[in-house]
């Protein structure tokens, strides 16, 4: 169980970034302008000694004896924050006197100090279709016997439902399937960037580079600064000619991207051979797997996406509470409270159902599988 904020957090100005990889490339630029970086540490000495927007990015051994008088926020991926956690509680620092991790501080100061509902990074499907057919695939969309495309209207009254009770999302990303295989993407960017651009901080498409984005697309990307986010699935998959050509259109246009060199993926056991998690243990199962990103699709909104995606292709019926109706969340200061405590993983029975038989992307899952290995079509039909 996380500690609280102590009460000397409520006049912070002053912050410490740690962590100098892709959730701080994704994040500094919303703290940037609510409170004063004084820099950023990491314990890996090759991302040290340089600047990021002017923000000085030191080694963790450089600094670590002044830690105790500043106030740090840790900007990983939550299996990653456990273990730099720990780390700091062997040099004398405390979790929420000294250090919190970003989704905690994004939840519980916004909420304590300026009773604003600020959410970390939400994803939205808008189409359970793909180009690849991955065994592995971490939404389970081979798996799909019947495959869903979303509307831009259909995904625009989920996040009208959702910001009756959020002020704020950092980073909000649309993804498959492949999103560029649906039509309404264009479109669904459009009316996310008119009617909630100001409250959004980062729009995003997460994409496997399959498809070339058209220009109309890019024209609409780069109207709301649009990010890119490549899986690079090419060492398992032959498409490197289209890849590259993906990127290229996006770089070339200026929009924001990065490529994800995934060589393996946790193996979650599920669906084809489930991983078995006693009751005692379950609990501290999801929070070791802690998904940075919260899932918003069918008027609801999930603690785990993925837990959506399974229940979605008809693998696992979720329980009422792995979720949140929003369709029968009438507006108030619980129901806001009830949004936060979700995405800090307070769950009535205390796990998502799921996560009884799912190997997750947590630190106590070491089974390992190549990435983006193909099922073969006899392989699909017997799923």
């Amino acid at each position: 169980m996380r500690n609280n904020l102590s009460t000397d957090w409520k006049n912070v100005k002053d912050l410490v970034i740690y962590g100098f990889g892709k959730v701080a490339h994704d994040n500094i630029k919303f703290f940037k302008t609510h409170f004063n970086i004084l820099y950023i540490v990491d314990s890996d000495i090759g991302k040290c000694n340089c600047e990021y927007q002017g923000i000085k990015v030191k080694h963790i051994d450089e600094v670590i004896e002044e830690l105790g008088n500043k106030k740090t926020v840790i900007m990983t991926a939550n299996r990653n924050a456990l273990s730099i956690g720990e780390a700091l509680e062997k040099h004398g620092l405390k979790e929420g006197i000294n250090y919190c991790s970003m989704e905690q501080f994004l939840t519980e100061w916004f909420w304590t100090y300026e009773k604003k509902v600020c959410l970390m990074e939400v994803h939205t499907t808008i189409t359970t279709r793909c180009t690849l057919n991955c065994k592995h695939c971490n939404m389970f969309m081979p798996y799909y016997k019947r495959h869903i495309d979303y509307t831009a209207d259909e995904i625009m009254n989920d996040l009208d439902l959702l910001f009756k009770h959020v002020d704020y999302i950092v980073a909000y990303r649309l993804l498959g399937g492949e999103p560029l295989i649906s039509k309404e993407l264009t479109k669904l960017i459009r009316l996310i960037g008119d009617v909630y651009g100001d409250r959004i901080g980062s729009i995003g498409v997460i994409t496997n580079g399959t498809i070339a984005p058209s220009e109309e697309l890019i024209d609409v990307s780069k109207r709301y600064d649009v990010q890119y986010d490549f899986s690079d699935y090419t060492d398992a998959v032959d498409y490197r000619d289209k890849f590259n050509n993906s990127v290229h259109i996006v770089k070339d246009a200026g929009l924001r991207y990065r490529v994800n060199n995934s060589m393996r993926w946790c193996d979650f056991g599920f669906p084809t051979c489930n991983r078995m998690y006693s009751f005692e243990n379950v609990r501290e199962h999801m929070l070791s797997c802690g998904p940075l990103f919260h899932g918003l699709n069918d008027g609801k909104f999930y603690y785990c996406h993925v837990s959506w995606s399974a229940d979605k292709a008809g693998l696992l019926r979720n329980a009422s509470d792995d979720y949140i109706n929003l369709k029968n969340l009438e507006v108030s200061d619980d129901s806001k409270k009830m949004i936060l405590q979700h995405s800090n993983g307070e769950i009535a029975k205390g796990f998502v159902k799921l996560c009884k038989i799912c190997g997750g992307c947590g630190n106590d899952n070491t089974e390992y599988v190549k990435a983006a290995v193909q099922m073969d079509r006899k392989q699909k039909m017997e799923s």
